[in-house]
């Protein structure tokens, strides 16, 4: 069984550049103040793994769902396998699939029965994780059965910062593990780092740069591609607060940089502003 937190058909902002099916893995043992999947972090929807490649399979191709929710009970239903065989021989309707969550890998076997349906139907595969989970990290990439890593960290990796901003003490020594792995494994990856007013600082941000560039040095063949810096806004249900600018965010990311003596490029990424006309 798989606790399912929810599939997205499709997105066009988890990995830019592509065309990805989310499928979001309930549970998470950390407690980030502004997480805005805080309904994923608890709670039990317990699907057979069969339910969940019926609908990936279906939503993949672009064809009707026969495995969508349906009547009042809520259950995913299936399809028999030879109607599972044309659809996985018809057209793609996405390129890739990115498990997300919560924290994906703390469902580590849904992970790898995932991944392997992915490369199956011949998508790319990708995984955002917070890094708290470095033996299921190392396991999949062992595997080959991801393509792209988004490692998001949440501060820079010392304690007492990582408990405060997870809720949850001893996590930073996991996620300099994961961190390294993505770096030894030789597999694509980036590091996401959501800025919020308080957390983390300018200083911590610096800190983050320093260590990426050191282990830049240490593993040169790494496929790093950039640090990302997210705009932080409220999640919902949160008190309003004021986001960190744009122009501070690049202000931030240009002090990376020149932290790093150019040896590493620093991206930033707000969500649009939408101004309402009458």
């Amino acid at each position: 069984m798989v606790n399912l937190g929810g599939i997205v058909p499709l997105s066009t902002v988890d990995w830019l550049g592509r065309a990805a099916m989310v499928v979001f893995l309930r549970g998470c043992p950390l407690r980030c103040p502004h997480c805005h999947n805080r309904m994923l972090q608890t709670g039990e929807r317990l699907v057979t793994f069969h339910s969940i490649s019926s609908r990936v399979v279906s939503e993949v191709k672009g064809l009707p769902a026969a495995s969508r929710s349906g009547g009042k009970s809520g259950h995913l239903l299936q399809i028999d396998l030879d109607d599972a065989s044309e659809r996985a021989s018809s057209k793609p309707f996405v390129d890739a699939i990115v498990l997300s969550g919560g924290e994906p890998l703390q469902q580590i076997e849904a992970c790898i029965r995932l991944f392997r349906l992915a490369r199956g139907l011949k998508l790319a595969t990708a995984l955002e994780t917070s890094g708290c989970f470095p033996e299921g990290l190392e396991s999949l990439l062992a595997k080959g059965l991801v393509d792209r890593v988004f490692l998001d960290l949440k501060t820079a990796l010392s304690e007492p910062d990582y408990e405060r901003a997870t809720g949850r003490p001893g996590i930073a020594a996991r996620v300099a593990e994961s961190l390294e792995i993505c770096f030894k494994s030789g597999a694509a990856f980036e590091v996401r780092c959501t800025v919020f007013p308080e957390n983390p600082t300018a200083r911590q941000l610096a800190n983050i740069a320093e260590t990426i560039c050191r282990m830049k040095a240490q593993y040169p063949e790494n496929r790093l591609d950039y640090l990302l810096l997210q705009q932080g806004t409220p999640r919902e249900g949160e008190a309003r607060f004021e986001p960190v600018s744009v122009q501070d965010l690049d202000k931030m990311a240009r002090t990376c940089e020149t932290g790093c003596k150019g040896k590493l490029q620093v991206r930033i990424r707000a969500p649009p502003r939408i101004a309402w006309k009458n």
